[in-house]
């Protein structure tokens, strides 16, 4: 009983933390699903923009090159 405590309490330190540093992409909510990797690119990285307010936020997809 004591061992299920302690991985409760475990848990809900994770998931606090995660809740904490995910804060940053709230705004944009969830990734959308990646588009086709254009000619010219090795892959494409999801970046959530927001303005100087942090408002308006939305996912724009950075092309790394070759």
């Amino acid at each position: 009983m004591k061992h299920l405590r302690v991985v409760v309490l475990l848990l809900l330190l994770v998931i606090l933390t995660s809740a904490q540093t995910g804060g940053t992409q709230s705004g944009c909510g969830i990734k959308p699903l990646k588009p086709l990797i254009p000619l010219g690119c090795k892959d494409l990285v999801a970046q959530c923009k927001c303005d100087a307010k942090g408002q308006n936020c939305k996912w724009e997809w950075i092309c790394v090159p070759r």
